[in-house]
C-alpha cells in the first residue's frame, strides 16, 4: 500500500462527487471521523467524508501526542475505559506501527506528594493487570537513584524514587492523517475543505448541502444517513440539523515547547504539579521537549490559543520538578492549544470530566461526542456497527476489520522506543547528530524512503529548511497527504512552525513559492493562504504581546 497506491486528486475527487450517492455521510475530518468513515468503508458501506479545514486541523493536531491507556483515570475508577485504552493502544502499536511507538515513562515520588511509593505501586499493578493479554511490559517501581538519572537536573532532596511503565505516543496530525489516507485507498469518498452548510433530517434520507471552501461552488447531496463528528464544535454542527441540546463542555489544555538540551529526559514523565496538583507530562521531540498540558474551560467560539497565565504555569511547573533547568520564558520556543471535546457535566473541576464518548440517533443523523485519541478506533466499531445494524447495511459484525488493518505508512515490524528519546551516561539526547533521520522514523514510518527517493528527483528537493525538514517534502505533502495551504505543511504534515520563529521566517518563501507553483496559486490565493498562517501563528506566538500589555 506504498508506492504504486497514489492518493487521488482533489479535484478528481471533487468530480465523483457529483454523482455521489454515499450510504452514508461523516461530518468532521478529526481522528474519530476519520476512524468512522475508515470502519464504514471496511464494511462495505459507501461512505463520503468532508471537513470544512485541514484533516486534523482542530483537536486532533492539538493533544498531548500520547497513545496511553490512562493510568490516572485510575483515581476516578474509570476501571472499563483504561482497560479499553490499554488494549486500542496495542492495537495501535501494531497497525500502525512506526506512526505509533512505544514510549517509557517514569512518575517521580517526592516526600509529601500526595500519591506515595505504596499507592502508586498498587496502582502500577493494577494498570498493567488491565492490560492484560496484551501488555507492553511490567510496570513497577525504581529506586531514586535510577529515578534521578532519568532527569538530570530533577530536584533530588525530597524524591523516595519512581513508578515506571510503558505507554504510547505518536505526531497526532499525522495519525489522523494515514487513517483519512487510508480510508481513501480503501475506497471512501473523503474531501477536505467542504463545509456542511445545511443539513435537512428526513425519514429514510438526509439532504446536505456543502461549500468548497477553496472556490465557493456549492454541491447537493442525499444520504441514508449522516455521522456528525464535530469534537468541540458539536453543537454548532447539530444547530445546522435544527437539532438542539447540551453536548459538549471542552476545556483548553496548552502545550509549551522548549529545546531538549534546555530540559532532556530519558523518555516521558508524569508528575502531579506543585502549583496546584494537576497532572502535567514532559514528552521527548528529537529536538525539543513539550510541557503540558493546562486544563481550563473554554468557549470554542473565542480563539483558541496560550495565555501568559498558563505558560507561566507551565515553566513553574517544570522547574519545580527540575530546578536546574531554570526555564524563562526566552526558552519557550512554540506554543500550542487545543480543546477537548468533554461531555458536558456537572463537575466543577474539568480534568475530573469523563473521557468517554456519547452516541444518539434522531432519525437519519447520528452525533458522537467525547472519547480519546486513543480510542478512537474503538468508538468508531461500536458506532458503526449500530449503524450498520440499524440501516441493514454492509458487514453488521461486533469486530470490525479495523482490529487487524494496517494504516498506509505502518511499518512490517513494531517499533522499538526511539533512539531521540534516550539519553547517554552525560544526560545527553543519543543520536542528536541525526535529527533528519529521527524526525522523518516518526514522520512518515514505511513511506521514508520513498519521500527520501521524491526529494532526490525533484528540482532543489534536498534543500534544508531546518535541520528535520527538506523542501522535497512539500513536493510529497501536495501529491500524497492532501495538504492544501501554508498551515497543512508546517504546522501538520511537518514539525516546521514550532521551531524558532526566525528558522521558519527564513524557509518560508522557499515552502511558499513551491506550493504556488505545485497548487497554481493565484496572487490573491497566496495572499489568502499566508494570512491563513499568519493567523495560526498569532496564536502561537500571541502570548508574549499580551504578557507585555499585562505589565
Amino acid at each position: 500500500m506504498h508506492s504504486t497506491d497514489t492518493l487521488p486528486t482533489r479535484r478528481s475527487r471533487l468530480e465523483r462527487l457529483a454523482d455521489c450517492r454515499p450510504d452514508v455521510v461523516v461530518v468532521g475530518g478529526g481522528i474519530t471521523g476519520a476512524g468512522i468513515a475508515l470502519d464504514l468503508t471496511l464494511r462495505g458501506v459507501r461512505c463520503l467524508l468532508v471537513e470544512r479545514g485541514d484533516w486534523g486541523s482542530a483537536t486532533s493536531s492539538a493533544s498531548s501526542r500520547l497513545i496511553h491507556g490512562g493510568l490516572r483515570y485510575l483515581e476516578h475508577f474509570e476501571l472499563g475505559l483504561v482497560r479499553e485504552s490499554c488494549l486500542e493502544r496495542a492495537l495501535l502499536l501494531r497497525n500502525a506501527s512506526g506512526i505509533v511507538w512505544p514510549e517509557t515513562f517514569l512518575f517521580p515520588v517526592h516526600r509529601g506528594d500526595r500519591v506515595g511509593l505504596t499507592r502508586l505501586g498498587c496502582g502500577l499493578a493494577l494498570y498493567g493487570l488491565l492490560s492484560l493479554p496484551r501488555s507492553l511490559g511490567v510496570p513497577g517501581l525504581m529506586s531514586r537513584q535510577r529515578a534521578a538519572l532519568r532527569v538530570p537536573g530533577m530536584e533530588a532532596g525530597r524524591l523516595r524514587g519512581a513508578g515506571h511503565y510503558l505507554d504510547g505516543a505518536t505526531d497526532d496530525a499525522r495519525l489522523t492523517l494515514a487513517v483519512v489516507s487510508t480510508a481513501i485507498r480503501s475506497g471512501a469518498l473523503a474531501i477536505s475543505r467542504l463545509e456542511l452548510t445545511a443539513l435537512v433530517p428526513g425519514a429514510s434520507t438526509s439532504a446536505l448541502q456543502l461549500r468548497d471552501t477553496l472556490t465557493g461552488d456549492m454541491h447537493e447531496l442525499t444520504a441514508r444517513a449522516v455521522v456528525l463528528a464535530g469534537g468541540p464544535f458539536t453543537e454548532e454542527l447539530r444547530g445546522r440539523a435544527s437539532l438542539g441540546g447540551t453536548w459538549i463542555s471542552p476545556t483548553r489544555g496548552t502545550h509549551i515547547v522548549v529545546p531538549r538540551d534546555r530540559l532532556p529526559t530519558d523518555g516521558a514523565v508524569i508528575f502531579p504539579s506543585a502549583v496546584d496538583g494537576r497532572v502535567v507530562f514532559l514528552i521527548p521531540w528529537p529536538r525539543y521537549t513539550t510541557i503540558g498540558t493546562t486544563d481550563l474551560d473554554a468557549d470554542p467560539g473565542e480563539p483558541i490559543r496560550a495565555t501568559p497565565e498558563e505558560v507561566r504555569y507551565l515553566l513553574d511547573t517544570a522547574n519545580a520538578l527540575v530546578p536546574l533547568a531554570d526555564l524563562e520564558e526566552k526558552d519557550v520556543v512554540s506554543t500550542w492549544a487545543g480543546l477537548r471535546p468533554l461531555l458536558a457535566a456537572p463537575e466543577a473541576d474539568p480534568s475530573a470530566r469523563s473521557r468517554e464518548e456519547r452516541v444518539e440517533r434522531e432519525g437519519g443523523v447520528y452525533t458522537i461526542a467525547g472519547g480519546k485519541l486513543t480510542g478512537y478506533r474503538s468508538m468508531a466499531e461500536k458506532l458503526c456497527r449500530r449503524l450498520t445494524g440499524e440501516l441493514g447495511i454492509g458487514d453488521t459484525g461486533r469486530r470490525s476489520k479495523t482490529r487487524s488493518h494496517r494504516l498506509h505508512g505502518a511499518m512490517e515490524n513494531g517499533p522499538t522506543r526511539p533512539h531521540w528519546s534516550r539519553l547517554d551516561a552525560l544526560g545527553h539526547a543519543v543520536g542528536r547528530e541525526r535529527p533528519l533521520v529521527h524526525a522523518w522514523a516518526k514522520r512518515y514510518g514505511a513511506l521514508a524512503p520513498e519521500v527520501r527517493r521524491l526529494c532526490g528527483a525533484v528540482e532543489h528537493g534536498e534543500t534544508e529548511l531546518d535541520p528535520e525538514t527538506l523542501l522535497g517534502e512539500v513536493d510529497w505533502a501536495v501529491a500524497q497527504e492532501d495538504c492544501r495551504g501554508l498551515s497543512d505543511f508546517v504546522l501538520r504534515r511537518t514539525d516546521l512552525g514550532y521551531g524558532p520563529r526566525s528558522a521558519l521566517s527564513g524557509a518560508l518563501p522557499g515552502v511558499e513559492d513551491r506550493m504556488a507553483s505545485l497548487l497554481e496559486w493565484s496572487d490573491e490565493e497566496k495572499a489568502r493562504r499566508r494570512a491563513e498562517l499568519d493567523s495560526d501563528l498569532a496564536r502561537m506566538h500571541g502570548w508574549r504581546d499580551a504578557g507585555r500589555e499585562m505589565e
